[in-house]
């Protein structure tokens, strides 16, 4: 026994010190945030970039250090110009290669292609067979008829697979562009249909990124040297890797101003004349592992002149050639007709040798040319799987960027910003820390001391786990670790109150320790694996990012740490100082320990105060949701405000603009005296209709004028779309029904398919209620607008407000295999009275760590705060008068209705689950 349990602490001091060390620090990077002024020198400013790049601390996000912030979608209408031309070009080959004369026409308003055969006798049918075997590429409008006319159109479906594509090439490219230019923990996301959001955090130069970012890549095509293979063998090592003494390694400066160490080639004597070193990359997938291969700084002899560049490059996919069984994967290319012309020459006088793609100076592939190509189309072949065949497709397509790309949202976020975020989420978690300690000491004495070292560590531990894992620490991401801090609580409230229980039916101490762990194992395992699925579902569908990311990815660690802390870390202390001093002090106030209320008698109560509260929120949410939508869903303007007096202050622009404005977000552009200012599109109450662009920088101008006199100008304005926010919120919506199917499932597989429904109404429930009584408040002028952050907040309530119900249902399982002869209404009400003081406990607990990042986290964590407060109250209340009465209520209609009730009023037990 001893040696178990002294295993179990040296353990726990390991893994304690391990994080401490792991965590110091970032420790010391927000102990000098918080000494920052408001509008930081260079030299802070400095000094904060040493901090974080000196030493291993958590990565920070966009909105805790500053950066940068774009939104880039691609060009839909050139895009689509683009094809129609490059289709009419595939058209007009075609109709060559079978020697019809036609005339080919573009209407890009129509979005058609117009032929025209000069003999309609002698060459419809030839152009009609054509038109046949490109049936997935066209859609005929108009067939040929006497007239030899025929009108056709691009087909849906190969549209939106070139937007697609076009769309997986763009974010290709950016994404090698971030990495080759070093820059810190940087986002490359694909955001909805045809958009990229790129977010650096660090950076203070947008400009310069912006150029950097959306440069065409350069692709080449290069012949290597005819006698490739004999001369190569002078430069590489026997694995074909360039030798190191014609390496170097040197630092490039990149995008904002970042330095990086990257590999180029020396000087090299011996190379022929007209011929250079290129360094290549080649990647392979392991056909029986799966597993990537990657193998750099090959060596190539190339031609010092390109023969064709990526400008010719018309189209790039990946395609399986059933005639070739060794080598089915194959990429497969195309050429505009000056390519073609180009690539027909090269080939017809270059039979033999190779051929490399290269992409900014890099060899990806160096196929053979095996015959002339007459038609500027060619596949390379090269032992490919289905995935390297793609990559290579879209590397090619990323060179040649297959559409432009307009930046349609950028911000400059600075230090000023991450510096108050960081003060206030501090103090948020100082005080909401503070409160937990002194609530859990003052109800179980002894115990609250080993409930407060657990809780302590378990956020230790979730910084040490997020700076291993490199993960991303946001303002959202502070907020998780608070609220995990209250369900940490949880854990050790279910132990003790179960030790309590034992304690009171007179078992010894030890065994009585046993029983509350093992009881309390279940339960425990159950709740935090039914908040954990909602996350992982978020996870899996990509459906987050940025700062909410930060919460659920902060939240997941801390639920899987609880598990640790609450089972492993509170055993060791309680086991530890049992054996030390043989007692164990629990505390005494139990106001629910005699607890005998009627909550399924009471439900004929809340089935109406439920069914009032749902139908209020409807109808609110119906008649006044559209009103207070903030920027993410209405659309906005972002005007760039320069200031002259350094009065003028971020908090200050916000407290002025909120008078005209619901949704008002101000960011500090870095080393200019600007602002910029972004407010929603509102209606102009004198016509009913919306502002125009103009019309709103006018409002902002006058109202910052009557604040701050000369002080302020606007500089520029645009229009920020809304697209982004209706596609957040499908996707929630979806998220929504699939969490819900994944908790309906785990919830019927661990008790029965009643309590996951019973569990599923719940959460609608919750849900809907809170963003209802959200909306009243903000109608109210208590709250803000519904933004992003509101949505993933509603999202955050489907995850907690499970945990109650799932204590709830454990007790009733248990209860109802414990208890005979007795009525469900009572072995429900049994259940839930003996859970009353974990519910009130926890609750409580969890609310206050709400409470303080209401109130003390700033503008940045007050809605997100209100929503999640409403929650907890929703879901508290939820988990016995909707969950638990709605398993009531079909379970004794299915007794009854199955006549299992006897004559004297009792039922027969029914199983529950495992």
């Amino acid at each position: 026994m001893n040696k178990v349990l002294n295993g179990r602490l040296i353990f726990v001091l390991i893994v304690t010190a391990l994080s401490l060390w792991m965590v110091y620090p970032t420790f010391n990077y927000f102990m000098f945030v918080r000494g920052m002024s408001e509008t930081p020198t260079d030299a802070e400013l400095e000094q904060q970039r040493e901090l974080l790049d000196g030493a291993r601390t958590i990565n920070l996000g966009l909105d805790l250090r500053g950066g940068v912030d774009f939104l880039i979608a691609v060009d839909t209408d050139a895009l689509m110009e683009e094809n129609l031309q490059n289709a009419a070009d595939l058209l007009r080959n075609d109709l060559a290669s079978d020697e019809v004369d036609a005339s080919l026409s573009v209407d890009r308003e129509a979005r058609t292609i117009t032929i025209e055969l000069a003999d309609a006798t002698r060459d419809r049918n030839f152009a009609m067979g054509i038109l046949e075997e490109r049936e997935g590429t066209f859609n005929v409008v108009e067939n040929f008829g006497e007239t030899g006319r025929a009108v056709v159109r691009l087909a849906e479906e190969r549209s939106q697979s070139d937007l697609n594509d076009a769309v997986d090439a763009s974010l290709e490219t950016i994404k090698r562009r971030v990495d080759e230019y070093g820059l810190t923990q940087p986002e490359v996301v694909k955001q909805g249909r045809d958009r990229i959001r790129v977010k650096i955090p660090g950076e203070t130069d947008p400009e310069r990124i912006r150029e950097n970012l959306l440069k065409e890549a350069q692709l080449e095509f290069r012949l290597l040297h005819p006698q490739h293979d004999q001369l190569i063998s002078e430069f590489v090592d026997p694995d074909g890797t360039v030798r190191d003494e014609y390496l170097t390694q040197v630092e490039v400066e990149g995008i904002g101003g970042n330095t990086m160490k990257t590999t180029l080639v020396d000087f090299v004597p011996g190379v022929p004349p007209g011929y250079e070193l290129f360094l290549g990359k080649d990647t392979r997938t392991d056909s029986q592992s799966g597993e990537k291969i990657v193998t750099e700084n090959l060596g190539y002899l190339l031609k010092a002149r390109p023969e064709l560049t990526g400008k010719n490059l018309r189209q790039a996919s990946a395609i399986t050639d059933p005639n070739d069984l060794q080598d089915p994967i194959k990429v497969s290319i195309a050429f505009d007709a000056e390519g073609a012309d180009k690539f027909f020459e090269t080939t017809q006088d270059h039979q033999g040798e190779r051929f490399a793609i290269v992409l900014d100076d890099l060899v990806f592939s160096a196929p053979r040319i095996n015959e002339p190509i007459p038609n500027g189309r060619a596949e390379i072949s090269g032992g490919f799987s289905q995935q390297d065949a793609r990559d290579l497709a879209l590397v090619l397509k990323a060179g040649a960027l297959p559409a432009p790309l307009k930046v349609i949202n950028q911000q400059a976020v600075g230090a000023s910003l991450g510096a108050d975020s960081v003060r206030d989420s501090g103090r948020a978690l100082l005080i909401g820390a503070v409160a937990l300690v002194f609530l859990l000491i003052a109800i179980y004495r002894v115990a609250g001391v080993m409930a407060v070292l657990a809780m302590l560590l378990n956020v230790l531990l979730i910084l040490a786990i997020l700076s291993m894992a490199d993960a991303t620490l946001t303002l959202s991401g502070i907020g998780g670790i608070l609220l995990t801090m209250g369900m940490a609580v949880d854990a050790n409230v279910l132990i003790y109150e179960r030790l309590r229980e034992e304690l009171e039916d007179g078992k010894p101490m030890r065994a009585a320790i046993n029983a509350a762990f093992g009881k309390a194992f279940s339960v425990i395992l159950d709740s935090n694996i039914t908040t954990l699925l909602p996350a992982l579902v978020l996870i899996l569908f990509e459906v987050v990012e940025g700062s909410v990311k930060g919460f659920w990815t902060a939240l997941a660690i801390g639920l899987i740490v609880n598990l640790y802390t609450g089972l492993t870390v509170t055993r060791a202390l309680v086991d530890g100082y049992v054996a030390k001093t043989k007692k164990f002090n629990v505390g005494r106030w139990r106001p629910f320990a005699k607890a005998n209320y009627d909550f399924m008698g009471w439900r004929k109560l809340g089935y109406p105060i439920s069914g009032a509260l749902l139908l209020i929120s409807v109808i609110y949410v119906g008649l006044h949701g559209n009103s207070i939508l903030g920027v993410d869903f209405t659309g906005g303007v972002v005007a760039t405000v320069r200031y002259t007096s350094e009065e003028v202050t971020r908090g200050g622009l916000e407290e002025s603009l909120d008078q005209e404005f619901d949704d008002v977000r101000v960011v500090r552009v870095l080393n200019e005296n600007l602002y910029q200012v972004t407010v929603p599109i509102t209606d102009n109450p004198d016509t009913g209709e919306l502002y125009a662009t103009e019309e709103i920088a006018s409002i902002i101008g006058a109202q910052l004028s009557d604040t701050y006199g000369d002080s302020v100008s606007i500089a520029s304005t645009e229009e920020v779309e809304a697209l982004l926010g209706s596609e957040f919120t499908m996707t929630a919506i979806f998220t929504i029904l699939v969490a819900s199917l994944v908790i309906l499932g785990y919830i019927a597989f661990r008790f029965r398919p009643i309590f996951g429904l019973g569990a599923v109404a719940a959460l609608l429930h919750d849900l809907i209620i809170t963003l209802g009584l959200f909306i009243v408040f903000s109608d109210l002028g208590f709250a803000g607008s519904i933004t992003l952050d509101i949505v993933s907040a509603l999202l955050i309530i489907l995850g907690y407000s499970v945990n109650d119900t799932i204590v709830v249902f454990d007790r009733i399982r248990e209860t109802m295999g414990e208890t005979y002869g007795k009525r469900m209404g009572e072995i429900i009400n049994i259940a839930i009275n003996a859970t009353l003081s974990r519910t009130v406990f926890t609750s409580g607990t969890t609310l206050l760590t709400v409470l303080a990042m209401l109130i003390f986290g700033g503008v940045g964590l007050k809605d997100f705060s209100l929503v999640l407060l409403i929650g907890i109250l929703a879901g508290t209340y939820s988990s016995i008068f909707v969950a638990s009465a709605l398993v009531y209520t079909y379970i004794t209609k299915k007794e009854k209705k199955e006549g299992l009730v006897k004559a004297h009023g009792t039922t027969k037990t029914v199983k529950v689950g495992a």
